[in-house]
């Protein structure tokens, strides 16, 4: 089988080394400074940071990611049925707009149970909202199905962390010698990819995410409010709740901010009352914000990998020493829609590897 190395572990490079594996067409290495159940976790590794919940980022108008988010939706939905313990729960999800849109979301006319509030429906402040059925994704969870199931198929992880893109060979499955093919790497190191030799790409920048996980077990529905207050809910299905958010783009401060930590509380306090017992809804603001900070479980800060000019999903060659050519197909740049489009990049992973493997193998 033709050797494969793919560099990073979070929700992208997982969800590609499984669709390379599980082919049987490929035998495939994950090298990862980062790695599930892993003793440390940066920042930087944006995936255990996430959310996480479906809701579309493609805008009206961006044909390509739509596609993506509606594959990836779908796909999820039949995990969510069939592999209960993948972490992928479905749940009401609600996204008020501040402004209402000149025509509907796009997603409307494709998530399961899509429905507009009424005028009386809608909160103080918001001009339009759309309820649907969306996926709750319980990231720490789904990160483990993703790398338990991908080992299950015959993969293996090696956490180390690597300076060059190159160096990834090294790590390549071994092969008799009289059938060694040169192995074909796959860079889905996210922010990583700014510093990583033989990347270096300079479009890629952070956006500084805080959220916080509060037990808040009543909070039932995913809701999303955009425009000039940007705030979530995201029910983990386990009884704890993910609050955000920011999206400071080119922050790379990790450390939480209590100003912040505030602002999400009564933001979200806001957005969604079941976030607190029944008993506590007549209490002041105040009152609620304490009660609400008396159930924080972590305040946490990611990093999502974003890049001016989009995703990078394309094949190089490059060049190590005097005679040895190897390609390498990236994939990486996906912000804030990493999880929700992730399985349908792994489809389009594929698709690019499977083609190099075919110039590997008549060279």
């Amino acid at each position: 089988m033709q050797p494969v190395v793919v560099v990073g572990a979070g929700v992208i490079g997982l969800s590609v080394a499984n669709r390379l594996q599980e082919s049987g067409e490929f035998h495939v290495i994950v090298v990862a400074e980062n790695v599930p159940g892993g003793k440390s976790q940066s920042a930087k590794w944006a995936s255990p940071w996430a959310g996480a919940h479906w809701r579309a980022w493609a805008t009206n108008t961006d044909r390509e990611l739509q596609a993506m988010e509606t594959q990836t939706y779908r796909a999820m939905l039949a995990i969510a049925a069939k592999t209960p313990e993948a972490g992928i729960h479905v749940a009401p999800g609600l996204d008020l707009f501040e402004t209402a849109p000149e025509e509907p979301p796009w997603y409307a006319s494709i998530v399961d149970d899509a429905c507009e509030l009424s005028a009386e429906q809608l909160p103080a402040g918001v001009a339009y909202g759309l309820q649907y059925t969306t996926l709750l994704i319980d990231v720490p969870i789904y990160l483990e199905y993703l790398s338990r199931r991908f080992t299950l198929s015959g993969g293996a992880i090696v956490n180390r962390y690597i300076g060059h893109i190159l160096d990834a060979v090294q790590y390549a499955p071994k092969q008799p010698p009289a059938r060694a093919t040169a192995p074909i790497i796959v860079n889905c190191t996210g922010l990583g990819s700014r510093s990583l030799g033989g990347v270096r790409d300079n479009a890629v920048y952070p956006s500084r995410g805080q959220t916080i996980v509060v037990n808040a077990p009543n909070a039932k529905r995913s809701i999303t409010q955009l425009g000039s207050r940007f705030g979530y809910v995201i029910p983990r299905g386990n009884g704890t709740v993910i609050l955000g958010g920011t999206a400071d783009k080119h922050q790379w401060d990790c450390e939480p901010d209590p100003q912040v930590t505030q602002m999400i509380i009564r933001q979200c306090l806001e957005l969604e009352p079941e976030l607190l017992p029944a008993n506590a809804r007549t209490l002041d603001t105040n009152a609620k914000a304490r009660m609400l900070g008396e159930n924080i479980v972590s305040v946490n800060v990611g990093l999502r990998p974003m890049r001016d000019g989009g995703v990078r999903l394309e094949s190089q060659t490059m060049c190590s020493g005097c005679d040895k050519v190897f390609t390498v197909v990236h994939c990486y740049g996906h912000g804030g829609f990493g999880y929700q489009s992730s399985l349908a990049y792994a489809d389009k992973v594929f698709a690019l590897v499977t083609e190099a493997a075919g110039t590997v193998l008549n060279s």
